[in-house]
């Protein structure tokens, strides 16, 4: 980059044919994508797998204690004609786990010594509900294959030929004897109508609940059993789990009978005839125990369940053409990856594509750019109300951590640390009082980036000391709402398949990132905040992606901008070209060099203390005087000694750098106010602000400090913005707030007509400073010193854009055409 003989910049078209490149990716990438995508779907088969389907997951937690070895057996879900497991796992640290053989189901067997006190079972099952249809002119056969006599037999829980059983049945048996369909009706009816329903208390046989016409689902089904095995009808009983979200401990029974070839389900204890709803998890046939263990080891077990909408794409097997596209859900779950592990990392580029939009188009702002994404991620394993709770729970933890550290006077870098450390205690306090089986949910809690969030809550709390409310407000408004909309991103089954079966659309995604990020229109927000300068879209007022795209980007070199965010440097490279800047009276860069800056302090009377890479006025104290117990800043607030180093203590951990960078602190003196401008505004120190594009002087205005901004002149914080003529420098209406304002709030002096003195001088120095440095696209802040005349104050890489609003005119074709020869 040279400077040509008119000031401005020369640069080699090489940036021309970037664009033209990443224009030409930006279409490669969404014509490849939408190519691989529509030969895809020529398979219609994998359509079918973008449908949701219901699934279960179940969980089983033991817990136990013993001083001697332990064995605990069980049983876990098997496939079925009407159960599938999807994925299971089990943690049962410190324990060996054993298959043996056993009748009824799939037995395990876990064993351990003294140091196994926990084992956790989780699977996710897809269940179907069961209907049969029994013909009325089935007959009860007369035998049946050898396999099924066991379950015509007699056990001492289940008696067949006892007399009572047969009383019974000469006192309920139908008509149509031997019609399997009304022998199992009259047995039903008598088993469900006639047997009042109790609690489980513990086993109960036939007889038993015969004689006391009383029990529990598994005294009940024995009854049943009993009366068909009398009747010639092969029946069973089936242990299992009905699945509700609720914690519980007791499983529950039902029947099977076999009738032409296929075992029906009955359910007299909830009153399902040859029925069965898709909740019924099954575990055993037969007259099973459930659990067996080593005895005196304090054993406990729950179980508890969710049910879950899942496209199928995530754990169905799904063929693509030729084989050459594999689904994505499954290359994953190779990894070892939880399914829902899954799903959140395939639409983990979906969410920042929507966080772009909102950002890039919309001009939605939120604490931290993709901080609402990890909420959301988390919120998935949590829910949405429990996730974004803790999240401003956690949030409000740190908040409150820095107003209270802060207040005795803790460095930023030590401070976070005690924050995190305090959440960090916090959260082991409140994981040690939930229920075993629900830490994995709040285990994943841990999921959110404290840190982030610590660093969040310290600008939260730098916005509440400036009274920056309204800025507090719509930033947590927008983290609600892209949390909000990440989260059903996350939960969308349709999304979840797409992006499993089409991996080839994550081209598409980056396509139009790129889109966003090559794309200089306005902002929906900016839209709302220049309405009152243009009817509809209008190109002549610069939007911010316009300004950081086509002019920062492409005319602002990286070594320049971090030179301009440097007030010392600035200032060097300034006084080579003998532009006049405040003088520096001493810097400090270093913990051990406080002292001696204090003690060059105690020499001055009126002088300023600036963070180095400080932006918006924060960090800067203005003093006015001071005495032995400590000094007094022009806002009539009191620093002792004390307070004063741990102020520059704060500015070189970086609390008000613009980076969060290590900073320094440095010494001007105070800066006697023109005279003119000093009757406008008697709090504070007014600046101007001149926009110089390719050495060019493109707009200005005035920028004057009220009680409101308290005493800075920061047109967010309530300062009034005056626009200046460039060719006379006399000043028009001013404007606070976007509303015009014709004098000072406090002052009441007319804002309109000020010849500001040194106007020429001020031009002049306005390009010295992009000569000294430059920048392509910058802002130069000037004050008007009462002896010493024009000061710079500060040269600005990224200034904003208010001034178009206060020129009530937009810059874009004066910017574009400053640039339009090079």
């Amino acid at each position: 980059m040279v400077l040509n003989e008119l000031g401005g910049l020369s640069k080699k078209s090489s940036k021309g044919s970037l664009k033209m490149s990443i224009f030409k990716v930006h279409y490669i990438l969404l014509i490849l994508s939408l190519l691989i995508f529509s030969i895809h779907l020529n398979n219609t088969e994998l359509t079918k797998y973008l449908y949701p389907e219901e699934l279960y997951e179940f969980n089983l937690s033991i817990s136990f204690e013993s001083n001697a070895d332990v064995d605990i057996y069980t049983y876990l879900p098997a496939l079925t004609d009407r159960q599938e497991i999807i994925n299971e796992s089990i943690n049962a640290q410190n324990m060996t786990v054993e298959y043996p053989r056993a009748m009824g189901g799939r037995y395990i067997k876990w064993s351990g010594g003294q140091d196994s006190h926990e084992v956790f079972y989780k699977a996710l099952i897809s269940l179907k509900a069961s209907q049969y249809e029994l013909s009325p002119i089935i007959d009860i056969p007369s035998s049946y294959p050898p396999e099924l006599n066991n379950y015509l037999a007699e056990t001492e829980a289940i008696p067949v030929q006892h007399n009572e059983i047969k009383e019974l049945w000469e006192k309920i048996k139908p008509i149509k004897d031997g019609n399997t369909l009304s022998t199992l009706e009259a047995i039903y009816n008598y088993t469900y109508q006639e047997i009042e329903g109790l609690p489980f208390k513990g086993f109960t046989d036939s007889l038993t609940a015969l004689r006391l016409k009383a029990a529990s689902c598994n005294g009940k089904s024995r009854l049943f059993v009993s009366l068909a095995r009398l009747n010639n009808l092969p029946a069973r009983l089936v242990g299992g789990i009905i699945l509700t979200k609720n914690r519980k401990k007791t499983s529950h029974q039902w029947v099977e009978v076999y009738v032409e070839n296929h075992w029906i389900p009955f359910d007299t204890t909830n009153n399902y005839f040859a029925s069965l709803p898709s909740h019924y998890l099954s575990l055993y046939q037969g007259d099973q125990q459930l659990f067996r263990h080593t005895t005196d080891i304090n054993f406990d077990y729950s179980f508890n369940s969710n049910k879950e909408r899942i496209a199928a794409a995530l754990y169905r097997e799904t063929d693509s053409p030729n084989g050459i596209i594999p689904n994505a859900a499954g290359l994953l779950s190779e990894l070892g990856l939880p399914l829902k592990t899954t799903y959140v990392f395939l639409m983990f580029p979906l969410c920042t594509l929507l966080i772009t939009f909102l950002r890039n188009v919309v001009g939605m702002k939120t604490f931290g750019v993709f901080m609402p994404m990890l909420i959301a991620a988390a919120s998935v394993y949590t829910g949405f109300g429990l996730g974004l709770m803790v999240f401003f729970s956690v949030l409000l933890v740190a908040f409150l951590g820095h107003s209270l550290l802060g207040q005795f006077h803790i460095l930023k870098v030590p401070r976070l640390a005690a924050i995190i450390t305090i959440i960090t205690i916090i959260f082991l306090v409140g994981i040690s009082n939930v229920d075993v089986s629900q830490r994995l949910e709040f285990g994943l809690l841990a999921l959110f980036p404290v840190v982030i969030i610590s660093f969040a809550a310290d600008r939260i709390h730098q916005m509440a000391s400036e009274d920056n409310w309204h800025e507090i407000f719509f930033n947590s408004l927008g983290t609600v709402f892209t949390t909000m909309v990440c989260f059903f991103i996350f939960e969308s089954f349709l999304l979840q398949g797409l992006f499993s079966l089409y991996p080839e659309l994550l081209l598409t995604v980056l396509s139009l990132q790129l889109f966003i990020g090559s794309w200089s229109g306005m902002r929906l927000s900016e839209m709302i905040r220049f309405r009152r300068i243009m009817a509809d879209y209008d190109p002549k007022v610069l939007s911010i992606n316009g300004r950081n795209r086509d002019f920062i980007y492409k005319y602002n070199e990286q070594n320049l901008l971090k030179l301009a965010t440097n007030k010392i440097e600035t200032k060097k490279s300034l006084e080579e070209l003998n532009v006049h800047c405040p003088k520096t009276l001493a810097v400090c860069d270093s913990f051990s060099g406080i002292e001696r800056f204090l003690q060059v302090l105690e020499k001055q009377n009126r002088c300023v203390i600036k963070p180095n890479k400080g932006a918006r006025g924060n960090g800067i104290i203005l003093i006015s005087h001071q005495d032995e117990s400590g000094y007094f800043a022009t806002s009539g607030k009191f620093l002792s000694k004390k307070a004063l180093k741990s102020h520059i203590e704060e500015i070189l951990s970086g609390s008000f750098s613009q980076n969060g960078d290590e900073d320094s602190a440095y010494i001007e003196p105070m800066i006697i106010q023109n005279k003119i401008l000093r009757e406008v505004s008697p709090r504070g120190l007014c600046d101007i602000r001149v926009i110089v594009c390719n050495g060019k002087l493109l707009s200005a205005m005035l920028r004057v400090p009220t009680l409101k901004s308290d005493g800075k002149a920061n047109l967010h914080k309530g300062a009034a913005g005056v626009p200046i003529d460039m060719q006379t420098g006399v000043t028009g209406v001013g404007f606070i707030n976007g509303v015009s304002t014709l004098v000072h709030p406090d002052s009441n002096v007319s804002f309109q007509g000020i010849a500001l003195p040194y106007w020429q001088q001020i031009k002049d120095i306005s390009i010295e400073c992009f000569v000294a440095i430059p920048l392509g696209y910058m802002g130069v802040d000037i004050c008007i010193d009462e002896t010493l005349g024009p000061i710079v104050l500060e040269v600005n890489g990224r200034p904003g854009l208010e001034i178009q609003n206060i020129q009530e005119g937009g810059i874009h074709d004066a910017v574009s055409g400053a640039f339009r020869h090079v």
